[in-house]
């Protein structure tokens, strides 16, 4: 319980420092130009505007903050906080964890699941056939004679790797599955299913270019397990994905 906390709480803390810093640096610039008698238009313009844009900032970071316990129903201000989750403070915190010299894994993984908790707030009861579970090509054994792409009906349940198992959870929920092989496979598949909501399953990097390049997108991001190294032979926990599943279609 505690690693997973940590995990969630790096990102939102680093961008709520982030504004803190730039909140005084602004206080502290007005307050001391304040001071200083006879402001020019142009100054007036200048501090006002400054005001004006830490205040948004705040006040959008704080609904984002309440975004991830409480549903906005209107589709496009949605759109407007993933817009600035994903261009604005996802930049603002990464420079927060350059100058602390912080992972840049643990960086990842952590505006993952800030991410999850806002997708599993705002979207639910989704008809099963709108939703994509994405998988990435490594989850499949190296010594299958069977590529397994696009349509994870192909597999031949082996039992080999957790394809086959994947594929019974796809079925048994009624959701689409597929398996891509990299990040144009990838947008071609969501391009082509046309989903609601996709569950993607992949590494750290991955996922990051991924859910930010379908940042439209309500994406629930599953890091996978890599037992033989980046790339081969991955895994997944199964009970994560039946997790989120579950969270969606009911």
């Amino acid at each position: 319980m505690k690693t997973q906390f940590l995990s969630v709480i790096k990102f939102p803390v680093f961008v709520s420092i982030a504004l803190l810093i730039i909140s005084a640096l602004v206080f502290v610039l007005v307050y001391q130009a304040y001071g200083i008698l006879g402001w020019s238009t142009w100054e007036r313009v200048l501090y006002t505007g400054l005001i004006v844009i830490v205040a948004w900032l705040v006040g959008t970071w704080l609904l984002i903050l309440a975004s991830t316990t409480k549903r906005f129903k209107s589709k496009g201000f949605r759109l407007y906080l993933k817009w600035m989750l994903f261009h604005i403070y996802y930049r603002i915190s990464r420079w927060m964890n350059s100058i602390f010299l912080q992972k840049t894994r643990d960086f990842r993984e952590s505006f993952l699941n800030f991410n999850n908790e806002i997708i599993l707030t705002n979207y639910s009861k989704i008809p099963s056939n709108r939703i994509l579970l994405l998988l990435p090509h490594c989850l499949q054994n190296s010594k299958c004679k069977i590529r397994v792409t696009a349509n994870i009906i192909y597999c031949e349940e082996c039992g080999k790797c957790d394809v086959a198992a994947l594929k019974q959870i796809s079925l048994d929920n009624n959701v689409q599955a597929a398996l891509a092989s990299g990040g144009s496979m990838a947008r071609k598949v969501i391009k082509d299913y046309k989903p609601d909501v996709v569950v993607a399953v992949a590494c750290h990097r991955d996922l990051i270019e991924g859910v930010r390049d379908a940042w439209r997108l309500p994406v629930f991001a599953l890091l996978n397990e890599r037992p033989n190294g980046p790339c081969f032979e991955t895994t997944v926990n199964l009970a994560d994905v039946q997790f989120a599943l579950n969270k969606f279609i009911q």
